[in-house]
């Protein structure tokens, strides 16, 4: 469940009535907050927070003048006591003046929950504007998983210079027995147990109504057709009239049934849970878009009622701002949209799928559903797999035959990768421009303003582009962050890299065009390309929302943020625009398409993309501390058998041998491939040191053939085999190998049961030690060591 967000819930609260037909359905109607109850928090009980505030006119004022280390604030405790957890919506008012730094936490209204088992949850927060700007409201909203004891409700100004004044704080513990949240809105239901679309205009406040042809001015368009196990529904949304239109559109799939059969929702391959209560259920990512603040990271929700599994989710080719999920007050899965129509982009193109599936399978048979549903999605372009080579030449690591290299980042040697069997990728960056900054420019936004507007003065390409494709924020002002990197020292810029901007130069065009097309892979070519490389994929130094309006212009559909109530283009379908502009291009002559960091928190590139990985660190600060069991299952079920490799970016000081190898183990466990780059990502890179890969190369020899034996052979969603220990997992791959994967600290002896369709004989070959194990009532018994894998193959006859 998901546990905070801040969120607009009762914006517009005057004019909800606008654009509503008496002819049109309430479905859920929306609470307004004077129907949410006592505010709990008492105007005698403040606090200081460090260096306090100044009591001022019924407001907080707290002013740390030029000290931007100062830290002021206000607090207050209120003891909760829950028996049974119940949402917490926290609510507090802030203006600014001349506020240095950007926007985080450290001015925000801010909150610290303790449990009644004593376990706490910090830093539940929704920041604040900088700058100057006048009375802003934000919102907290907590769904806690357990009851809560005590909340400490915090309004901070720390660590940014300038002044903050806050105003009308309020804490509310929600009841609502005749409804519950929606989609984190607080409603009562009017029609349980429907099913179809049903709209809400943010900016207006207006109910949720149902969508057939039209409502609240919106036209809609809807066709249902057969996909494999399920339908898809294709709808498109028009907008005629003038301003904006900031919309929540969402599908309810009533699987209502009998009442009194149990529920449980799936979160993950490897979970389960017993439904309960009249809340949501959905697992998602906090972001600055939509009237929720949250995007799904799974791109569909799946639940088992009785014996029949029931999901719902998006087609990835058509993606927009979304969550899915169950809802147990009204028994519905959904997905939800936040959508904005404008003059600039008045339709919306959307398209949802739902299907059933055989329950006992969990979310793995909903997988399996979904990948039949959608094969060139998931299709594999590359069957030989292997290492990942970040930028170094592969012909300087001595008896390089040794690593299983295959993926090659940069074109230094292409011709040489070309004739030893590595796919060579070249270089890009989307929605970035690094731009370097003298030693003598101060590090302000004004002076980074100054120097691309002289370098765009001067003719330079990039900053010719930086003046038609640079984002802005909602207040007009571009986006930097003034960054001081092994690559560049000055600023990042946030650039819209979506193919339909207008311009001579723009930053697509600079990155992908016909000429470098025709360059790079045309008859006159140098050299054979594999394909094109996307660095940074999911944008992690892009701001999340541009609101320039003449980049509304985008396939995608647009949205907005759910604070300020402006339409605004998200960077992540902006990078999928970027991703399936080239991929066509690529694709369409052969070649493949390779990227770093996605799946993360983006579902939606896997489509376009042949190989796909991350660079991470699993020792930081020299304490281990590997990705968990549940990321890995993310990244390996939305790849599905596409291949997916690892860089490790850490100090190698601090990475010993045996480090290595249980990073070796647990890339195995899921079929993925362990390789090196830096600590830094960029200096000291591994495989320039012979010290450090001659002293692992036994570890490589080990196990990089197996990691290739079994990502080639490709995952399978079911698993048909399982262990006897909750933390020993096994994952299949085709239908002959199983990696067996202890992921506690401790040596554990574990029996792996076999379904009945897998075909075994009497004993089964443990591959990585080489070992033959027999086979009793259709079980195999393991020791593990901690951390450590198995790989099983199962076919009859080779274990003798």
């Amino acid at each position: 469940m998901l546990l905070a967000f801040s969120a607009t819930l009762f914006a517009g609260e005057a004019s909800q009535a606008q654009n509503v037909s008496s002819q049109e359905t309430v479905i859920l109607e929306v609470l307004r907050e004077p129907a949410l109850g006592r505010n709990l928090l008492n105007e005698t009980a403040w606090r200081s927070y460090g260096e306090g505030f100044v009591s001022k006119d019924g407001t907080f004022v707290c002013d740390n003048g030029a000290d931007p280390n100062a830290v002021r604030g206000v607090v207050q405790t209120v003891e909760l006591n829950q028996t049974t957890p119940a949402p917490l919506l926290a609510i507090a008012e802030s203006a600014a003046e001349n506020v240095g730094g950007s926007r985080d936490n450290d001015y925000s209204l801010y909150l610290d929950l303790q449990y009644a088992d004593g376990t706490p949850l910090w830093g539940q927060a929704a920041p604040f504007d900088v700058g100057t700007h006048g009375w802003q409201e934000k919102r907290v909203i907590i769904f806690p998983e357990k009851p809560v004891k005590r909340l400490s409700f915090y309004l901070l100004f720390r660590r940014h210079s300038g002044t903050a004044a806050f105003r009308a704080p309020r804490l509310y513990q929600l009841s609502l027995p005749q409804g519950g949240f929606f989609d984190g809105v607080p409603c009562t239901w009017h029609k349980k147990g429907y099913s179809g679309f049903i709209i809400r205009d943010v900016k207006a406040g207006t109910d949720f109504y149902a969508l057939h042809q039209s409502a609240l001015g919106i036209e809609c368009e809807q066709k249902v057709e057969k996909l494999g196990p399920g339908d898809s529904i294709d709808v498109r949304l028009k907008w005629r009239g003038s301003g904006d239109k900031l919309l929540t559109l969402s599908y309810l799939y009533s699987v209502s049934g009998n009442d009194q059969l149990p529920v449980v929702w799936y979160p993950d391959p490897r979970r389960e849970e017993a439904i309960s209560g009249i809340g949501e259920y959905t697992v998602a990512t906090r972001t600055r878009a939509g009237v929720a603040h949250r995007l799904s990271r799974w791109p569909f929700a799946a639940i088992r009622s009785g014996d029949t599994g029931h999901a719902i989710g998006i087609d990835m080719t058509l993606p927009a701002v979304f969550r899915v999920g169950y809802h147990a007050g009204l028994r519905c899965l959904f997905v939800s949209y936040d959508v904005a129509l404008t003059p600039e982009k008045r339709e919306a193109h959307l398209r949802l799928v739902k299907w059933q599936f055989p329950g006992q399978m969990g979310f793995r048979g909903a997988l399996q559903s979904y990948y039949e549903m959608f094969p060139e999605v998931f299709r594999v372009r590359i069957q030989k797999q292997g290492l990942w080579m970040p930028f170094a030449k592969i012909s300087s690591v001595e008896a390089w035959e040794d690593f299983g290299f295959r993926f090659k980042e940069g074109d230094n040697e292409t011709a040489w990768d070309d004739a030893h069997g590595i796919l060579t990728f070249r270089y890009t960056e989307p929605m970035t421009w690094w731009m370097p900054m003298g030693s003598e420019l101060p590090r302000t936004y004004e002076a980074a303003v100054a120097e691309a507007e002289r370098l765009a003065s001067l003719g330079r390409p990039q900053a010719r582009a930086w003046q038609t494709s640079s984002f802005r924020d909602e207040y007009g002002r571009i986006p930097v962050r003034l960054l001081d990197t092994p690559w560049c020292n000055g600023a990042v810029w946030s650039m819209n890299s979506l193919p339909q901007i207008p311009g001579e130069i723009t930053d697509f065009r600079l990155k992908w065009n016909p000429e470098i097309r025709e360059r790079l892979y045309g008859p006159n070519r140098k050299a054979d390309l594999d394909g094109e490389y996307i660095d940074s994929s999911e944008g992690y130094v892009t701001d999340e929302l541009d609101f320039r309006r003449d980049h509304f212009v985008g396939e995608r559909p647009l949205t907005y943020d759910g604070d300020s109530l402006q339409p605004a283009v998200f960077r992540g379908l902006i990078v999928f625009e970027y991703v399936r502009a080239i991929a066509e291009d690529v694709h369409g002559m052969g070649k493949y398409m390779m990227a770093n960091g996605t799946p993360s928190q983006l579902c939606w590139l896997v489509p376009w993309l042949d190989v796909l990985g991350t660079e991470t660190d699993w020792n930081r600060n020299g304490k281990w501390q590997p990705m968990s069991d549940g990321e890995l299952l993310y990244r390996r079920a939305l790849c599905g058998k596409k291949p997916y490799c690892f860089l490790m970016n850490t100090n190698f000081d601090q990475f010993d041998y045996q480090h290595v190898e249980k990073y070796m183990a647990r890339s195995l466990a899921y079929g993925m491939f362990p390789s090196f780059f830096s600590p830094n990502a960029s200096t000291g890179h591994y495989f320039s040191r012979p010290e450090l890969y001659n002293r692992d190369r036994p570890l490589f020899k080990k196990y990089v053939p197996l990691c290739k034996l079994v990502a080639e052979a490709g995952w399978e969603p079911i698993t048909n085999a399982r262990s006897s220990h909750p933390r020993v997992y096994v994952e299949r791959f085709g239908n002959r190998y199983f990696t067996v994967f202890n992921d506690t600290s401790e040596k554990t002896r574990v029996l792996v049961t076999f379904d009945p369709d897998v075909e075994i004989g009497p004993s089964i070959r443990e591959l990585l030690r080489g070992t033959a194990h027999p086979v009793q009532n259709r079980q195999v018994e393991l020791t593990l060591e901690g951390e450590g894998v198995a790989v099983l193959d199962v076919l009859p006859g080779q274990a003798n």
